[in-house]
């Protein structure tokens, strides 16, 4: 049911006497377990819940999942995958409406799908890689690292020719592997943990690490050499913590990093960087969740804990609504086609 709906309903039922109270529009907080994914078609206006679980073995909802990453395959945004914290990777092939366990179990940390291929996708679990090409049926492992305090936290996947994977480590390692994750080698070790690594959309040489304390790491030859992008960022305080990384798909000349800081906008693939103001002062906001329309480069959207924000003007001004959930954000998600459709992972209940 469309919450927005809902409240159009009960608006006409109760008159005049709720207005000012709530009437005018927004999504109700929803009945029973609100966590899992939620969706929005209209950036953020009207919200539903995707919570139905099919073929699963725990009931038939998702609504009490943590959400630890989302994932859309490049070829079909309505397949959506949701890496969780305890039940596994999940898989949706309607946008969300329904969703159905894809093979692997337990607490699953990122997944990546092949860009020509929809039913090869990768996926992290701790100190391991998982690959399947049979859409899920089947997985084996196709890295593993003898550190069991070791977890892999990202993956990406080269749109240009996609036997290039790379993945990042808790522990600063870059892996790459140019024969679709059959070998791996380590093309670069940085001092932090890897956060983000985002692959040029215009050339696919060209690919960002992101890192939680040693900055950027930049490479223009396919992982062959990397550069620091370090000093650059050293004027803001806390920047080199990143942990979101995205470009434009537009016009990739523009990246934007995410860190405790706050927002940064580079528009020279990473040379020179400026901050972009927020609603909150710099170093006061904790940004969960970080995308830019890939149809439209003004339009920005962050999420915190409780807030989706938005900006129109390439955030020269922001405007923030409330998420529909009790739980904090913990991951945002654009359509790679339509950037008024956004998808929220949740978290946890916080504790009382």
């Amino acid at each position: 049911m469309r919450y927005a709906s809902f409240v159009r309903t009960a608006c006409l039922v109760c008159g005049v006497l709720l207005l000012g109270q709530g009437c005018g529009g927004g999504t109700p907080p929803p009945t029973g377990p609100d966590g899992g994914v939620f969706k929005t078609d209209d950036r953020g206006t009207s919200w539903e819940q995707k919570r139905v679980l099919i073929e699963g073995p725990r009931g038939v909802s998702i609504a009490d999942d943590t959400i630890i990453a989302l994932a859309v395959d490049p070829q079909d945004t309505k397949a959506v995958y949701a890496a969780t914290a305890g039940r596994g990777l999940l898989s949706s092939l309607d946008g969300g409406d329904s969703w159905k366990p894809f093979g692997l179990t337990g607490r699953v940390l990122a997944v990546a799908v092949d860009p020509k291929n929809k039913c090869t996708v990768y996926a992290a679990q701790g100190n391991k890689i998982h690959k399947t090409e049979t859409c899920g049926r089947d997985w084996k492992q196709a890295w593993f690292d003898p550190k069991t305090d070791k977890a892999f936290t990202v993956i990406a996947v080269d749109w240009f020719n996609p036997t290039v994977v790379y993945a990042g480590s808790s522990e600063g390692d870059i892996l790459r592997s140019t024969d679709a994750g059959r070998s791996w080698l380590v093309a670069k070790r940085a001092e932090a943990a890897v956060s983000a690594i985002v692959v040029d959309p215009q050339d696919s040489r060209i690919v960002y690490a992101g890192t939680r304390g040693d900055g950027i790491w930049k490479t223009l030859d396919g992982g062959n050499t990397w550069l620091a992008i370090r000093k650059q960022l050293s004027e803001f305080d806390n920047a080199r913590r990143i942990t979101h990384l995205v470009v434009d798909a537009l016009t990739p000349t523009t990246v934007y990093t995410v860190s405790p800081y706050g927002l940064l906008r580079s528009d020279d693939r990473g040379e020179t960087w400026q901050a972009v103001s927020l609603i909150s002062p710099a170093n006061e906001v904790d940004i969960k969740g970080f995308a830019v329309n890939p149809r439209e480069s003004k339009d920005l959207q962050y999420v915190t804990a409780s807030t989706l924000v938005i900006s129109s003007d390439r955030g020269v001004t922001w405007t923030s609504q409330k998420l529909p959930s009790t739980r904090p954000a913990t991951t945002l998600l654009v359509d790679a086609e339509d950037g008024k459709v956004l998808y929220v992972g949740m978290g946890p209940m916080p504790e009382r």
